[in-house]
């Protein structure tokens, strides 16, 4: 049987699994997963951090809370037979056939442009990037840089993935027409200085620069208040961004492996909803600041003194809820 015959026969039943989903939310992650490239080995907690940060499931109180529903809703994709386990239990993957029913479905609803793992050297012409497009992933691909005054009018997209490319440079001009883009995704790029341009992005959600190990610095976010997410970890930051204590929403912030100087003291008690702190290891954060995040359930770095850690520990125990 070829393959054309095996889509002809196996689509209708594909396409039965998905529509007897029927919950929204579950529907809305499974084809998140179709922006991946083709057998591509996804982490778990990768996913669910993701389902997170692009509101794809429903709001809990606690990061917990929605890390749970993270793996029950991939659970009953597993079930459904629509992602599969690679080797463990901490990595997915999704059958050709159900990536390509899964973009199938994305052309008559919100429109997705996934080129993602194609060997691409340059990015694709501006005239594929149509104004009803809602995401777009190129990542993983070989593009190294994108044309000067190449400025795509997509005013309704959401989510745009460039990670895993050697980029080195973007544009100014590039962002001026998505202002309706909630997450930005550059990670492990070459890229050395971001655009301007990303100051004014100010629907953004989640900024993703983890791995660039060549960014240097990070334009001014005093704009971008409604961002949830922040991932710098593993660049060669020495300062933090200007604008960052304006960052009220934010409920994750990444600094591990970076080369911060100093963390200024206080910064950190204007970001009240922080769930989610990793600080580089060697250096210190003073405990003050630590206690005051009454929402932190997940923090990475190092304290000052024994003092600061005994403390630290008290406090922890004061989070956890009572046991019956």
């Amino acid at each position: 049987m070829g393959r054309a015959d095996m889509e002809n026969e196996v689509l209708p039943i594909l396409l039965y699994s998905y529509d007897r989903l029927r919950d929204p939310k579950l529907q809305r992650c499974f084809l998140y997963c179709s922006l991946y490239p083709e057998d591509y080995s996804i982490e778990r907690e990768e996913l669910i951090e993701n389902f997170i940060s692009e509101e794809l499931m429903d709001r809990r109180l606690s990061w917990r809370a929605e890390n749970d529903q993270g793996h029950a809703i991939l659970n009953q994709l597993e079930r459904a037979c629509l992602l599969e386990r690679v080797w463990n239990e901490y990595h997915l993957k999704m059958h050709d056939l159900i990536r390509d029913m899964a973009l199938g479905i994305t052309k008559h609803n919100r429109r997705y442009m996934v080129k993602a793992g194609l060997h691409l050297r340059e990015i694709p012409d501006v005239q594929e990037w149509t104004e009803d497009l809602d995401k777009i992933s190129l990542m993983k691909n070989s593009i190294e840089e994108i044309s000067i005054g190449m400025s795509p009018n997509c005013p309704r997209l959401s989510t745009l993935i460039l990670s895993q490319n050697p980029l080195k440079s973007i544009p100014d001009c590039f962002f001026t027409q998505m202002r309706g883009l909630r997450t930005l995704n550059l990670s492990s790029t070459f890229i050395q200085y971001l655009p301007p341009s990303i100051s004014d992005l100010e629907n953004l959600r989640t900024l993703l620069l983890k791995h660039c190990s060549s960014l240097k610095s990070v334009p001014t976010l005093k704009k971008l208040r409604l961002l949830t997410r922040l991932d710098l970890a593993n660049t060669k930051i020495e300062e933090l961004p200007e604008g960052v204590e304006s960052l009220t929403n934010l409920k994750v912030l990444d600094l591990v492996g970076t080369s911060l100087s100093i963390i200024p003291t206080g910064i950190l008690h204007s970001l009240s909803l922080l769930q989610q702190l990793r600080l580089p290891i060697h250096r210190g954060v003073p405990i003050e600041d630590v206690l005051a995040l009454k929402q932190l359930e997940n923090f990475c770095g190092s304290v000052n003194s024994v003092c600061d850690l005994n403390r630290f520990i008290t406090f922890l125990q004061s989070m956890m809820p009572p046991s019956f």
